[in-house]
């Protein structure tokens, strides 16, 4: 794939974050953090260099309330 400017781009690693139910465990947890969590895992396991990531695409599917996006 590549972009407009003539840049590739890779799909370097996919990361799910937990699944809850509306009023549960992760009722209190901000998107963001859960986000933050993805990120630190794929740059662990993948043991890229974070300097070199221009972009990460996140999905979002089925949110309810605050966390809706």
């Amino acid at each position: 794939m590549t972009s407009v400017t003539g840049r590739e781009a890779y799909v370097i690693d996919a990361v799910r974050t937990p699944v809850g139910k509306r009023g549960g465990s992760l009722a209190d947890q901000h998107p963001a953090d859960l986000g933050a969590h993805v990120i630190k895992a794929v740059v662990e396991r993948t043991g890229i260099d974070p300097e070199v990531v221009d972009d990460v695409i996140f999905g979002c599917v089925d949110t309810i309330g605050p966390q809706a996006g």
